[in-house]
C-alpha cells in the first residue's frame, strides 16, 4: 500500500465531497441509468486516479499538505475522460482513425494512470507497462525494425488503450466498476458494524479450549476476514496484530506464528462463498455464473486449510504447545456472540442465498449491505459519527484505487499482448510444449504467475498471466475454470515464495523473526496447496467438473488424505514424532495420494499400509524398552512384615 496523507481541514472536506459524488455518481450508473461499459469506465478510472493524487503521497514521509501539482494532477486525470464523453458517440467510431487530440489525450491518460500506479502499488506494475509499450513501439525504430520488432504505429496504440475495450478499459476494469466496486463497499459496511470484530471473537470461542488454541484462532479469524478483503497484506497487518502475539504468548517461535498467519491470511482471497475481487474477476474472464466459481473452489479451499489445520496440529503437538485460555470465556459466549450479531450473519447468508440463485451480484451485494445497516444501529452507533464515517470513506477510497489503478494498468499489458500477437506465439510454444508433458507447463506457468505476484499484487498478477497463459492451458484440454483457478493460486502464493515473499515479511514485521526465513517456513506451510493446486487442473473432478457425485467423493477424500500425509511430513508429526527418513516417506506417499492415477492410489495405501506397520513395531518397541527399564517388583526383596 502506498503512503496515504492525513487529510485535515479544506482538504479533508474537498476529498470527501468529490468522494461522496463519486459513489453517488456510481450508484446512479450502476442502479438507475446503466450506460456504455466504456462510457462508465471512462468516467469511473478518470474520478478515482483524480483521487489518488489527492489521497496518496508521491513518495514515504513528507508533509500531508496537498502540494500545487498534486492538484494539478487530479484536474489532468479529468481531461481524458472530459474528452472522450464530450461527443460520445464520435469518440467510439474512430477506433481506427484517431485524430490527434486522441493520441495526446491516450498519452495523458497513461502517464497519469502509471504515476498514481507508482504511487498505490509500487513501481514494478509501471515499469512493466513501460517496458510493453516500449516493445510495442519498438518497430519504428529502423535497426530494430530490421530485427523483427512489432511496427505498431502511435495511432494504432492509442486507439486500443483509450478508445477500445480491449486495452486500459478491458475486462479487468469493467469487474472494477460493477462488481468490486459493491464488494469493497459492502467490506466496509461489514467493518462498520463490527465484523472483523465479529470474526476474531468467533474464533476465539470456537478454539479456547483446543491446545494451540491461537494458531487455529488465526486460521479462523484469517479465513473469515481474507474472504471479504482479498487482501493478503491487509489481512495479516488486521489479524495478524493479535493473532501472532497470542501464539508466541502459547510457545510458538516467532517464524512459525508468522508463518501461520501469512499462509491463514493467503488462503482467505480463495475461500467461498465470497473470495472477494479473485472470483468477480473469474466469472467475467470465464463468462460462467458467480455461483459456478465459489463451487468449484470450494473443495481445494477445503483442502488448503485442511492442510494447514494439520501442520499447526503437528506443530503443536511436536513443541509441546501448552493450553492458553482464551478471554471471554463461558460456554454460552459464543452463542451470545452470535445472536447478537445477528445482522452479519443474516448479511452473509442473504449474499449467499443471491448468488446461489443466479442473482446479478451487483444487486446481491447491495441487497446484502441492508442488514449490515441495521446492525451499526444496534450494535456500533459510533460508526456513524461524520469523523468515523470520514475515516471509513477514505479507507474504502484507498482500497477502490488500489484494486482500480491496478486492473487499469494490467490493461496496459493486456492492450500490447493482444496488439503485438506476442501471447499468440507464447501461445503455440506452450502448447508445442504441452503436447509432449503438461505438468512442465504447468510448471512454467507456476513460476511465471509467481514471478508476476512478487512485484504487483495478487489481483494484478493474475489479470496479466491469464491473459498469456490461460489460453494455452485450454487449448491443451484444461477446463477454463481449472485454469484461471490455478493461475490465482499461485498469484496469491507469490506472497509466501522467497526471494520476495512480501506477506510473509510483513508478517514477520509483527512476530519480529527473520524476513527471509519466514518466506521460507510460510513456503514450506503452503506446500500442501501448492499440490492441491496441480491436482485440480489433472483431475477436475475437485472442482465439480465433467464428474459424478461418486468421483468427485473419491477424489476429494483420496486428495484430503494425501494432503493429511503431506503436511503431516512437513510438521514432523503424524500419530507420533517424525524422524527425517519417515518425513520424507510420509511426504512422498502424500504426493502420490494427491497425484490423480488409480496406480499411484494404490502405490501409496500400500505405502500407507507398511508405515503403519513401522509405527506400530516401532511403538511395541519402545513400549518394550521402558519395560526392560522399568524396575521389577518380582525381583525386589520381600519385606518383612510388621
Amino acid at each position: 500500500m502506498g503512503s496515504r496523507r492525513r487529510l485535515t481541514g479544506v482538504a479533508a472536506g474537498v476529498f470527501f465531497l468529490l468522494a461522496s459524488v463519486f459513489v453517488c455518481g456510481q450508484f446512479w450508473f450502476l442502479y438507475f441509468r446503466p450506460v456504455s461499459p466504456l462510457f462508465h469506465g471512462q468516467l469511473f478510472l478518470a474520478c478515482l486516479l483524480s483521487l489518488s493524487f489527492l489521497l496518496f503521497k508521491p513518495k514515504a514521509g513528507g508533509s500531508d499538505s496537498i502540494p500545487w501539482y498534486d492538484w494539478a494532477l487530479a484536474l489532468a486525470a479529468l481531461v481524458p475522460a472530459a474528452w472522450a464523453v464530450h461527443d460520445f458517440g464520435a469518440f467510439v467510431q474512430r477506433t481506427a482513425l484517431t485524430l490527434p487530440t486522441d493520441i495526446w489525450m491516450a498519452a495523458l491518460l497513461v502517464l497519469v494512470l502509471l504515476e498514481a500506479c507508482r504511487r498505490t502499488i509500487g513501481p514494478v506494475l509501471p515499469i512493466l507497462a513501460i517496458g510493453f509499450l516500449f516493445y510495442a513501439m519498438s518497430g519504428q525504430i529502423a535497426f530494430l525494425n530490421d530485427l523483427g520488432a512489432p511496427g505498431i504505429s502511435l495511432r494504432r496504440l492509442a486507439g486500443t488503450l483509450y478508445i477500445m475495450e480491449l486495452g486500459i478499459f478491458s475486462q479487468a476494469l469493467q469487474v472494477a466498476v460493477r462488481w468490486i466496486f459493491i464488494f469493497l463497499l459492502f467490506g466496509t459496511f461489514l467493518l462498520m458494524a463490527g465484523g472483523d470484530v465479529f470474526f476474531t471473537e468467533l474464533g476465539r470461542h470456537l478454539n479456547r479450549s483446543r491446545k494451540g488454541g491461537p494458531a487455529y484462532v488465526a486460521i479462523s479469524s484469517s479465513a473469515l476476514f481474507g474472504m471479504l478483503s482479498g487482501s493478503n497484506m491487509a489481512n495479516v497487518m488486521t489479524t495478524g496484530q493479535f493473532t501472532i502475539p497470542l501464539m508466541r504468548q502459547a510457545g510458538y517461535p516467532p517464524r512459525t506464528a508468522a508463518a501461520i498467519e501469512s499462509v491463514a491470511s493467503t488462503g482467505g482471497a480463495l475461500t467461498p462463498p465470497i473470495m472477494a475481487a479473485g472470483a468477480l474477476i473469474m466469472a467475467e474472464f470465464t463468462s460462467r455464473p458467480y455461483f459456478d466459481i465459489i463451487a468449484a473452489a470450494s473443495i481445494p479451499a477445503a483442502l488448503f486449510y485442511l492442510g494447514l489445520f494439520i501442520y499447526v496440529r503437528g506443530a503443536t503437538e511436536r513443541l509441546d504447545i501448552r493450553m492458553v485460555d482464551a478471554p471471554n470465556g463461558n460456554a454460552g459466549g459464543a452463542w451470545k456472540l452470535v445472536l447478537r450479531n445477528w445482522p452479519i450473519l443474516l448479511s452473509i447468508g442473504w449474499l449467499v442465498y443471491r448468488i446461489a440463485n443466479f442473482y446479478p451480484v451487483e444487486r446481491a451485494g447491495l441487497e446484502a449491505i441492508v442488514p449490515l445497516l441495521l446492525g451499526i444501529l444496534i450494535n456500533n452507533r459510533a460508526a456513524l459519527y461524520p469523523r468515523a464515517i470520514a475515516e471509513r470513506m477514505t479507507s474504502f477510497i484507498a482500497s477502490l484505487i488500489e484494486v482500480g489503478s491496478a486492473c487499469a494498468a494490467s490493461g496496459v499489458l493486456i492492450g500490447v499482448i493482444l496488439l503485438t500477437g506476442i501471447g499468440i506465439e507464447l501461445s503455440q510454444f506452450m502448447v508445442g510444449l504441452g503436447q509432449e508433458n503438461l505438468l512442465l507447463v504447468l510448471f512454467l506457468t507456476m513460476i511465471v504467475t509467481i514471478v508476476l505476484g512478487m512485484g504487483v499484487p495478487g489481483i494484478a498478477a493474475y489479470v496479466i498471466a491469464a491473459a498469456v497463459v490461460v489460453g494455452p492451458l485450454t487449448q491443451l484440454g484444461v477446463p477454463a475454470i481449472a485454469a484461471h483457478l490455478f493461475v490465482f493460486y499461485f498469484s496469491l502464493f507469490a506472497g509466501l515464495t522467497p526471494p520476495v515473499a512480501l506477506t510473509a515479511f510483513a508478517a514477520a514485521g509483527i512476530a519480529k523473526s527473520p524476513p527471509f526465513s519466514t518466506g521460507v517456513k510460510s513456503m514450506i506451510l503452503a506446500l500442501p496447496a501448492y499440490l492441491v493446486a496441480y491436482a485440480f487442473v489433472l483431475e477436475p473432478a475437485l472442482l465439480l467438473e465433467e464428474a459424478n457425485p461418486l468421483q468427485i467423493a473419491y477424489q476429494g477424500i483420496v486428495c484430503a488424505i494425501g494432503v493429511t500425509l503431506f503436511a503431516a511430513g512437513t510438521s514432523g508429526y503424524l500419530i507420533r514424532p517424525l524422524n527425517g527418513v519417515t518425513r520424507i516417506v510420509t511426504c512422498a506417499l502424500g504426493v502420490a495420494f494427491v497425484y490423480p492415477a488409480a496406480f499411484a492410489d494404490a502405490a501409496a495405501l500400500a505405502g500407507m499400509i507398511l508405515l503403519g506397520v513401522y509405527f506400530a513395531v516401532a511403538r511395541r518397541a519402545s513400549l518394550t524398552s521402558e519395560a526392560m527399564r522399568a524396575p521389577n517388583p518380582r525381583n525386589e526383596p520381600k519385606k518383612e512384615s510388621p
